[in-house]
């Protein structure tokens, strides 16, 4: 499999979860665990978004 096809499955999947958890937000605990995730996840798109060819 193509690096870059990998690159941008495990970008797309990862802004699936950043979805997941911004819907399901209330059902956290602590509001704060749940930004953490999202900028963190947030953090690891933009990374990978860097070995992507722009459209």
């Amino acid at each position: 499999m193509d690096i870059l096809k990998q690159v941008a499955e495990l970008k797309e999947f990862l802004g699936k979860v950043y979805c997941f958890i911004e819907e399901n937000e209330d059902s956290f605990k602590d509001g704060v665990e749940a930004e953490e995730m999202k900028n963190g996840l947030w953090n690891w798109m933009q990374a990978l978004a860097q070995f992507l060819p722009e459209h």
